[in-house]
């Protein structure tokens, strides 16, 4: 495959998972979380989350006009974003010119490397077929490479080329997220396409074939881990540069069924990285050299009720991290590296006073979630002019959901 071919399938696989959230988050709300009587105290006092926002695709819009993409950036500082979380997709060169112009307007940035590019592999590497969708715009599940077959050589040599040409310009990064939502067979070919979907868990058998395979790409997505450490360290200087894991994806298992997928379950997964199973010998724990476990939270209901707004939405926070702590801990902190809610969660059309007010209900909540004393990293909404189920800004113009973006922090 050519860089070209490999573009079109990173962009293509992006924008596939994206448009897929709306069809995710309606399956969601069958599967809504009871209610346990717990509320939520304002025991998030004194804690300050520190607020970005996501802008996926970059590298594409305008049909690669650098000179629109620039603009989009600059919209979205003079809405008040001061943090941004951007993909490294092909092409590079305009990656980096994002960057520059970032540190310009005065933006940190966080760079999600994508798993998409071949010359990350190993020759020969094939991949995963996934199901197609006839008549649709996407496939079901995208054709995708086998982390297995991440080749660490490889992979330090390209990401190493592109950090020291970051490095010799003086772009400033605060952090790399080491690809996304690797549990998910969307964005991992290790996990493969299963009639009526594939749930592997703390039940699935360990010497399942399957599995097995599964678990040579989490020791290679550990390996990338540790390589972006050493390399950040070497071109910027240690310190200098953050690493994030992976997002772990969350999609309700009605989904999964229903496009033949499988999915490692979060905490699963995150404890394979740390080297924690009860059948792992002398593993290593590749979160040694992660600064954080990075997160993803799609809630399927709102509440804007002044009296039971936080309560519901710390139901849906603890149901997602707490089988999350239990088994990665509360040593690092965590980064929501995306969350949202839908548009169409609010009416038709949307009541965006009411997705404004569904966002400060959700940050109380993440606040007042403190067990083990965890703490939180920066937390990145999705989106912001991409998609419109998720968009703050279009038509030129900040939709009243928006006006997060000037809370900086909160």
């Amino acid at each position: 495959m050519d860089s070209g071919e490999a573009e079109m399938s990173d962009r293509g696989l992006l924008v596939h998972a994206i448009v897929m959230g709306a069809l995710v988050f309606a399956a969601r709300a069958s599967e809504q979380p009871s209610r346990d009587g717990t509320a939520a105290t304002r025991s998030g006092r004194g804690v300050t989350l520190t607020l970005g926002i996501n802008r996926p695709n970059l590298v594409w819009a305008g049909d690669g006009d650098l000179r629109l993409q620039k603009q989009i950036l600059g919209s979205m500082r003079r809405a008040g974003a001061r943090r941004v979380r951007l993909a490294l997709q092909l092409p590079y060169e305009n990656a980096l010119e994002h960057i520059l112009h970032c540190n310009q307007l005065g933006m940190d940035v966080t760079i999600w490397i994508g798993a998409a590019d071949p010359a990350f592999y190993v020759d020969g590497a094939v991949k995963r077929e996934g199901i197609p969708n006839p008549g649709g715009q996407f496939p079901l599940l995208w054709d995708q490479y086998r982390l297995a077959d991440l080749d660490i050589h490889r992979f330090r040599r390209v990401l190493g080329g592109f950090l020291r040409d970051c490095r010799n310009r003086g772009a400033r990064i605060e952090a790399l997220q080491i690809m996304n939502e690797v549990n998910w067979a969307d964005f991992n070919g290790d996990l493969p396409v299963v009639e009526g979907g594939w749930f592997v868990d703390d039940t699935t058998a360990w010497n399942d074939e399957r599995f097995v395979v599964v678990r040579q790409g989490v020791r290679k997505c550990g390996e990338a881990i540790r390589t972006a450490r050493a390399l950040v360290d070497e071109i910027y200087g240690p310190g200098q540069v953050k690493i994030l894991t992976p997002g772990m994806a969350d999609p309700p298992d009605s989904w999964v069924r229903g496009v033949n997928g499988s999915i490692v379950r979060s905490p699963l997964y995150l404890q394979l990285l740390r080297g924690r199973h009860p059948r792992q010998d002398d593993a290593d724990d590749y979160l040694e050299s992660a600064d954080g476990i990075a997160v993803h939270f799609y809630p399927a209901i709102t509440d804007t009720a002044p009296d039971t707004g936080s309560d519901t939405a710390l139901r849906v926070i603890r149901q997602l991290m707490d089988p999350i702590l239990d088994q990665a801990g509360t040593d690092l902190p965590y980064w929501v590296t995306e969350w949202g809610y839908p548009r169409h969660m609010f009416g038709t059309p949307s009541d965006e006073s009411k997705r404004l007010a569904q966002f400060g209900y959700f940050l109380d909540a993440l606040k007042g979630y403190r067990p083990g004393g965890i703490t939180w990293g920066q937390v990145m909404l999705f989106n912001f002019d991409m998609m419109p189920q998720y968009d703050v800004y279009e038509d030129g113009q900040l939709l009243e959901s928006g006006e997060i973006l000037k809370w900086v922090e909160y």
